[in-house]
């Protein structure tokens, strides 16, 4: 037991040290996240009047905005996984053409619950539901929960897609990861969970603040997001070699070419 929350106590000095090794990725990141709650302010996504925030929120070029977003996010934890596991900045920059194209794949993986969850409302009026308020939040929670639940069991697809390996698809990292599951599900879940709900904390109370609170909450939240991203792409890295060192195999299954196999 203390093996294992030491293996994931080292999840965040690894995200400590992407970090430090990608700082251009991380400001980048920031500096996105700060552009969309720009305009999030000037279209009154943070107002003190609910009615105004629900049609700000409906905003085309909010919704616009979300996308780019999300691409950089999954760029950035591509990367924040790429140094963990080969450990040199140059290295992790360097991509190889089969990581670009092994790692679509867990790009499309995330895409689709994403767009479940942005386009609820007319999803669930295109299959005859009626939208209420609790119909699209339990939409969203099946697709958001859903997607973080199957997560852990693709991690050493997500590592070795990154890395530019032939190694473990997703059913090979699904059975390889097995009953491990139970032990990588905590690890990955509550440190998302954990950032996950301070940048809800810092959205939420920023509404209906001074304007000097609230681009300070939502600067501090911009800061906290390129962190969340990095440390659980680090953290995944962390589970994924826990379970290959459980299952006594290779976390890289197959090494590209110029890669060492770990």
């Amino acid at each position: 037991m203390k093996r294992y929350f030491a293996n994931w106590a080292n999840g965040f000095l690894d995200g400590a040290r992407a970090m430090r090794a990608l700082p251009r990725l991380v400001v980048g990141m920031i500096a996105v996240e700060l552009m969309q709650h720009a305009i999030e302010i000037h279209i009154g996504f943070f107002s003190s009047d609910r009615a105004v925030r629900k049609a700000a929120s409906l905003e085309p070029v909010r919704m616009a905005l979300a996308w780019p977003k999300m691409f950089a996010t999954w760029g950035l934890a591509f990367f924040a996984i790429r140094f963990v596991v080969l450990d040199h900045a140059g290295a992790a920059l360097r991509v190889p053409a089969l990581a670009w194209r092994r790692y679509a794949g867990v790009v499309v993986f995330q895409l689709v619950p994403a767009l479940a969850i942005v386009y609820a409302e007319p999803i669930l009026v295109a299959l005859g539901v009626v939208p209420t308020a609790q119909a699209v939040i339990g939409w969203r929670s099946v697709f958001g929960l859903g997607q973080q639940l199957v997560e852990p069991l693709l991690l050493l697809w997500f590592v070795n897609a990154a890395i530019g390996t032939t190694g473990f698809a997703p059913v090979k990292s699904a059975r390889a990861t097995g009953w491990w599951y139970v032990a990588v599900v905590p690890m990955v879940f509550l440190t998302r969970f954990a950032f996950s709900a301070g940048h809800y904390a810092f959205n939420r109370y920023a509404a209906g603040q001074p304007a000097g609170v609230t681009w300070g909450m939502l600067a501090l939240d911009a800061v906290l997001v390129s962190i969340m991203v990095v440390m659980i792409a680090a953290v995944q890295v962390r589970a994924a070699r826990f379970v290959a060192e459980r299952r006594e195999v290779r976390m890289l299954a197959e090494g590209a070419r110029g890669v060492a196999v770990v």
